[in-house]
């Protein structure tokens, strides 16, 4: 497969006043999100619930909800996880964002686990495949597969925990009981970008971006010499293959190619613009990219990205932020 080159000039002055200005946009957000983050026990939890060295993507974090919630593994398993923080009153927020994190549980096929606090409301079941609550000091057992509760505990409980770190327990034992789907591994072994991530801090190019988030810069282009504001073509992204487009116009190349994508059972991924509006993952990289329907949409720090987005993440995670997600459509795409 043909690899992307670059031409990114890292001692230019509109790269170096893109980064300045990237720089302080980060700042702004890790100050949102160290305000966030005073949500400690739930995290704490989330912690102990995931794999070691697991990858979390935390999603809505900046929301003013007090829950905690994202994609990571359990027991070898993508899951939707949701912790509620103790000492907390329930808002409008909170209920929006365990709405918005019950419905990517559902869409994408992901078993739920939610780390409940008493007097909190539990995410809809609706279509989600399997569900996991674990009850810390007591409350009324939800519609679950199971239900984990520490003592002194509602007696409807499957499960009655000593303390909290044995209902974690619990629940990772629960998790490898559940009659849930095998997870999709990516098909091989992946190879890294052959440029920096760090340069993404300086340049929203697609072509630039592409090439720090691709498996070894690797991009095959479709129909290049047709519609050549429209960027299409296929890669891959920690072994998982993926449909990439961007730009615009070309209704008719972006129609054909996401037939394309979509009949091989590849996930779809708009990167900046694109006149697809329904893909499997989107990345806005500035103000004036659409607000795709995506079935996860990850957006760069800029004004309002927090409004739309399911997570605000530094440009230089997005290779790490795709992988979590990819691993989350694949089931529903293959």
């Amino acid at each position: 497969m043909p690899t992307l080159s670059t031409t990114l000039d890292p001692r230019s002055s509109s790269y170096l006043e893109r980064r300045q200005a990237m720089l302080a946009r980060l700042d702004e957000l890790d100050e949102t999100l160290a305000a966030a983050r005073t949500r400690v026990r739930a995290r704490e939890r989330v912690e102990l619930l995931l794999d070691r060295d697991a990858p979390f993507l935390e999603l809505r974090t900046v929301t003013g909800s007090a829950l905690v919630g994202g994609v990571g593994q359990v027991e070898g398993v993508h899951c939707l996880v949701v912790a509620d923080e103790p000492g907390t009153i329930e808002g409008t927020g909170d209920r929006a964002k365990a709405y918005r994190l019950a419905g990517l549980a559902a869409e994408s096929g992901l078993p739920l686990i939610h780390l409940a606090e008493p007097g909190r409301a539990h995410p809809e079941r609706r279509r989600v495949p399997a569900v996991v609550a674990v009850l810390f000091g007591g409350g009324t057992a939800p519609s679950a597969d199971y239900t984990v509760a520490v003592r002194p505990a509602a007696a409807e409980a499957d499960f009655l925990a000593e303390d909290e770190r044995d209902a974690i327990r619990l629940a990772r034992l629960c998790l490898r009981r559940l009659d849930r789907p095998a997870p999709v591994p990516p098909p091989g072994l992946a190879e890294p970008p052959k440029y920096d991530l760090d340069d993404l801090v300086g340049t929203a190019d697609v072509r630039e971006v592409l090439a720090r988030v691709l498996d070894g810069s690797e991009f095959e282009e479709f129909q290049p010499r047709s519609g050549t504001d429209l960027l299409a073509g296929w890669g891959a992204v920690y072994g998982y293959p993926v449909g990439v487009l961007s730009g615009g116009p070309g209704d008719l190349k972006a129609a054909r190619f996401a037939e394309l994508v979509r009949d091989s059972g590849t996930p779809l991924i708009c990167l900046g613009s694109a006149p697809v509006p329904t893909p499997d993952l989107a990345v806005t990289l500035t103000p004036g990219d659409p607000a795709y329907r995506a079935r996860l949409l990850l957006a760069w720090p800029y004004p309002g990205a927090s409004a739309e987005a399911d997570a605000v993440i530094d440009p230089r995670d997005t290779r790490t932020a795709l992988g979590i997600a990819l691993a989350t459509v694949a089931r529903r795409c293959a």
